[in-house]
């Protein structure tokens, strides 16, 4: 048997997680076909005296992950071990040795952090940081996108930590939305975590010596994130990891990815001939910025040599357009309209209690509304403004340019003589008419 595990007692439907004697082959609820449960020995188990096995948290196709304990200090740790199946596969452990040796050179706080690597029952393992929070992938799947500032603070992030991979001789060759973790850490949220440097180059500048774990024209990646070069098969250098996180900012932002097709193969060839569609095509409900796109379609230059040289040139690009983004916040602010803006009874500001607002700050009257002057607040507001007594308030204008027409002297003086005019001239109508009757 399989070292790590048990004979399996019983079988499992995937779908319903309604369990079996051995004997059964389809669920009768759904009709899908049953799985072997494996009681996974490792559980409880003590690496080195030390680390804790509590349980399994994830599985892919070299590794298992576990949640663990550091005895005596009570850290919680997680414990990433070799499939069993694969102890015997040279290439496999060679993979692994180098993954550990990849993350033992690198100290970055948006780094996964890696304690320690040992060997147990024969199976190579790793402890690193247990991190508690949501991957990329999980938010883009749950919110649709991401923000575009959230988007810029995180990618700042993600591209200052590959860049001090890069520095020590480290390209990653796995960049996807699924390695960046997203965790709340020493009060700060969305701190980004780069993981997963299991199929990570170790370049001659890394002072490590680098397995030959992989030939020319071999295939190895995540094919919507691969850069051109890679799905070609060719030798790679720092510039492939730039055109995976082009690829991650282009998901992010719009919440597809930047070229998929319908199988992996065209997939990859869309990687190498095809061009992704503009924001304003594929996403034109969001008004993504301009700046941002042309950052993201840079990074995905077929070309190497037309792409962003370095991460660090491509972190500063993103750190230029926030603080663009930044300042044209600072000066746009919304307007506000009776049609946009909330009732009181669900939130909205109340508009008979409301201030008169002047900037950024409130007037407040401090003087009885009968002897304000100078202050056009009817032609503000566009009502009648009334005193504490419910009479209508005397609002003058300084120099008497608040007096209506009629209580000028000489219009007074006028208006009575037009007055006797037309009378007189009615008097004398009537006579005239009176003498041809």
């Amino acid at each position: 048997m399989t070292e790590g595990v048990k004979k399996p007692q019983k079988k499992r439907c995937p779908k319903c997680h309604r369990e079996f004697p051995l004997q059964s082959v389809i669920c009768d609820t759904d009709s899908t076909l049953l799985m072997l449960v494996q009681e996974d020995t490792l559980l409880n188990a003590v690496l080195a005296e030390k680390y804790r096995i509590l349980n399994e948290v994830g599985r892919g196709g070299m590794s298992v992950v576990y949640k663990g304990v550091q005895e005596f200090v009570d850290r919680e740790v997680a414990i990433k071990i070799l499939q069993s199946q694969l102890v015997s596969d040279p290439t496999s452990v060679k993979r692994f040795q180098q993954e550990a040796q990849a993350a033992s050179l690198l100290k970055h706080e948006n780094i996964i952090k890696m304690y320690d690597f040992g060997i147990h029952d024969g199976r190579p393992y790793l402890v690193m940081d247990f991190l508690v929070g949501d991957s990329l992938s999980d938010i883009i799947r749950r919110d649709n996108q991401v923000d575009c500032e959230r988007a810029i603070k995180i990618f700042i992030q993600a591209t200052d930590a590959l860049a001090h991979a890069h520095r020590h001789g480290v390209i990653h060759r796995d960049l996807k939305s699924s390695n960046i973790m997203l965790v709340d850490e020493d009060g700060k949220t969305d701190v980004a975590k780069v993981v997963d440097f299991g199929i990570a180059k170790l370049l001659p500048n890394s002072g490590r010596q680098s397995q030959n774990l992989t030939q020319t024209g071999e295939i190895f990646g995540s094919p919507i994130y691969m850069s051109p070069e890679q799905c070609m098969g060719h030798i790679l250098d720092a510039r492939s990891d730039i055109y995976s996180m082009g690829t991650m900012v282009y998901e992010s932002l719009t919440g597809y990815p930047a070229l998929m097709g319908k199988t992996i193969v065209e997939t990859m060839e869309m990687q190498v001939r095809e061009t992704p569609k503009p924001f304003s095509e594929i996403r034109p409900d969001l008004q993504l910025p301009k700046e941002m796109e042309t950052i993201v379609l840079r990074a995905l230059e077929k070309k190497p040599d037309n792409r962003y040289q370095s991460m660090e040139e491509f972190r500063d690009a993103l750190v230029h357009v926030g603080k663009i983004l930044a300042n044209r916040k600072g000066t746009v602010s919304p307007r506000t309209t009776l049609t946009n803006m909330l009732p009181p009874e669900k939130g909205g500001q109340d508009l008979s209690r409301a201030r008169i607002n002047s900037g950024s700050e409130s007037m407040k009257l401090k003087e009885p509304l009968s002897s304000v002057s100078n202050k056009s607040l009817q032609a503000q507001t566009g009502t009648q403004i009334k005193d504490k007594s419910g009479t209508v308030a005397a609002l003058t204008k300084p120099n008497g340019a608040g007096k209506a027409f009629y209580e000028s002297p000489k219009m007074i003086i006028i208006l009575v003589v037009v007055l006797i005019l037309v009378t007189a001239g009615g008097f004398l109508a009537m006579q005239l008419t009176g003498a041809r009757f």
